[in-house]
């Protein structure tokens, strides 16, 4: 099979992270601060080797600030439930529904209102296009820093001296960048940043994480036992321990620990892959006819189309049955960039490499959506 589908999760797992899976599984199967024992608290030291390196690596301001979670949904969940309070978010139409849906549900609530910052004509949301959204009350704004659906990235460095002038707290959702495009919260004025480790991270699924400052902790959401403060009734207050109640998937955090020492021996050259292959496709659907384009050219790997007026998963089906490459149709939970698009009802095919893609992947792709547009015509 040609695998094109790396935004949703990419498939190559280095060996060094298949390593530490095993070994974690093996040497390690323990809960953290539940034992005593020495391979216990080696397994501890190794989960606060990985919240440093997301510290370093994001460069906010203490390790500490550094929650893990089951995926960048939970981490999201935990950003804007965590911090919610009565007033005004501001989010843009790039975001994935696991910003769209918490926001939307306080909104159902009656605890806040909603503002939308449209993107203009090169897909990018403006910082004066938040701006001229934000209010007295608005206390949030969040930002996609890469279009899961075209693979845009947005300016957050920009967006963020908006939102710390005025003091608001900037949430940007690294889901489809933590790997292919830094960020630094510091530089940037970014309070809070949710990463999955299953993409361009290449670990595994079933870890996130949400990394903070202290202009924005967050209150737990969720309650039960942290292996800490054991004698309280209530949830204690120290961070991160109060946002991680219950067991940690270990073996998945040991994964996303092994991917962040992969990624920065190996980021050059995945880069110089990511790109060009993202390039070959981009510029060998501009010459098929019927063909029409979303993406530019990104880091982030991805390119969206349509293929006449086909529905996306119809043709993302026939790709896969056709000639075996996977893709992704539909809407890619994310129906505001759709709404942007004007392709709620088509929704589009989206075409994602990573840093194993080889061209004659590309070309194979490229030449099956040549056959389906000359049917479609």
């Amino acid at each position: 099979m040609i695998y094109l589908d790396n935004a949703a999760t990419t498939n190559y797992k280095p060996p060094e992270v298949l390593n530490a899976v095993m070994e974690c599984l093996t040497k390690y199967p323990f809960n953290p601060n539940r034992s005593g024992n020495k391979l216990a608290l080696q397994l501890q030291q190794r989960l606060y080797e990985t919240r440093r390196k997301l510290h370093l690596m994001l460069n906010n301001d203490s390790e500490l600030h550094v929650a893990f979670t089951s995926g960048c949904t939970a981490a999201l969940n935990l950003a804007i439930l965590g911090t919610a309070q009565r007033g005004h978010i501001v989010i843009t139409s790039t975001e994935h529904n696991s910003v769209l849906r918490p926001v939307m549900q306080l909104k159902k609530k009656g605890y806040v209102e909603v503002s939308v910052a449209q993107p203009n004509a090169n897909g990018e949301v403006t910082p004066e296009e938040v701006e001229r959204l934000l209010r007295p009350d608005t206390y949030l704004v969040c930002a996609s820093h890469a279009s899961n659906v075209t693979g845009t990235a947005q300016n957050v460095a920009e967006i963020g001296r908006v939102t710390r002038r005025r003091n608001v707290k900037l949430l940007v959702d690294c889901a489809q960048s933590m790997g292919y495009i830094p960020l630094d919260m510091e530089k940037c004025n970014v309070d809070m940043v949710a990463i999955a480790a299953h993409k361009g991270l290449h670990a595994m699924q079933g870890a996130g994480a949400l990394i903070f400052n202290k202009r924005s902790i967050p209150r737990p959401i969720t309650f039960g036992g942290t292996g800490t403060e054991s004698h309280l009734y209530f949830q204690p207050s120290t961070v991160p321990d109060a946002l991680e109640s219950g067991t940690l998937p270990c073996p998945a955090i040991m994964a996303m620990n092994a991917g962040l020492d992969w990624w920065l021996a190996n980021w050059k050259h995945n880069r110089e892959v990511v790109t060009e292959m993202q390039s070959t496709i981009l510029d060998g659907l501009k010459k098929i006819h019927g063909v029409t384009l979303y993406s530019r050219n990104n880091k982030s790997g991805i390119v969206a189309f349509n293929v006449g007026k086909r529905d996306s998963t119809e043709i993302a089906d026939l790709l896969s049955e056709r000639f075996d490459i996977a893709v992704r149709g539909g809407l890619q939970c994310a129906p505001l960039m759709h709404k942007y698009l004007g392709t709620s009802e088509q929704g589009a095919v989206r075409a994602s490499v990573s840093c194993i893609t080889e061209k004659e992947e590309c070309y194979s792709l490229l030449n099956a959506v040549e056959q389906l547009a000359k049917t479609s015509i």
